[in-house]
């Protein structure tokens, strides 16, 4: 059984990483544990899968629940996940609060901080949050209601997600909450509205066209795609 810990920020990436993982594993039968350290200066299960005879992948989903603890928690579990045998760690962060033009100096300063060791340890810094991934998976707005195609969110908000890049809007989670506010729905982070959001992406069309259009979220895949086929 092959063994991966991917540590991210917060709910919303914990919620939309296990639904990615359960739909790029499909039917290779992968365990999920997820732990989170909200309210605690130690990290709680939360959830757990049960590990049978034909389980393959071996998932540790890691919410430090901030995104400065995020490359510290990788640092203090490191020695722990190398003796439980993991093969890879994956950090995954949003870049935001720090300004695009410093992401080069964060990335290096996030590296050179990671522990050495056997382990392979990749950041991943989602462009500038990762609600820019859900942005460019347009396709569920039409599932949150079918008048918000590509042209009528440029023409309401100014920019298009099917053609614009979406790397480049400064505050992607802005930008979320204000199309959903316009149809009446919400976008507060809370978990029921997170689970929505998340059911409704098209996971196929994430990872066959988005994986090679949106260069931080294609990085965060192959990865995991490494972890798998490896």
């Amino acid at each position: 059984m092959k063994k991966l810990a991917i540590f991210v920020e917060g709910k919303t990436e914990q919620i939309f990483v296990k639904k990615l993982l359960t739909e790029i594993a499909g039917k290779l039968h992968i365990f999920i544990e997820i732990k989170s350290r909200k309210n605690s200066n130690s990290a709680k299960v939360i959830m757990k899968d049960s590990v049978t005879s034909v389980t393959k992948f071996y998932v540790l989903l890691y919410n430090s629940c901030n995104d400065e603890t995020v490359v510290s928690d990788i640092r203090e579990l490191h020695n722990s996940l190398s003796i439980e045998g993991y093969e890879r760690i994956i950090g995954l962060r949003d870049v935001y609060p720090i300004p695009i033009a410093e992401k080069s100096k964060l990335q290096r300063g996030l590296n050179y901080s990671l522990p050495k060791g056997s382990i392979p340890i990749n950041i991943v810094l989602a462009v500038m949050e990762i609600e820019a991934w859900f942005l460019a998976e347009y396709n569920h707005f039409l599932k949150i209601d079918t008048i918000l195609t590509p042209d009528k969110i440029q023409e309401l908000f100014h920019f298009n997600p099917q053609t614009d890049d979406m790397e480049a809007r400064l505050k992607p989670s802005d930008d979320i909450k204000n199309i959903y506010n316009y149809v009446g729905k919400g976008y507060d982070k809370s978990e029921k509205q997170l689970n929505r959001l998340a059911a409704n992406l098209d996971y196929e069309f994430i990872y066959i066209k988005l994986a090679n259009s949106v260069p931080s979220l294609g990085e965060f895949i192959g990865y995991i795609d490494r972890f798998m086929i490896s």
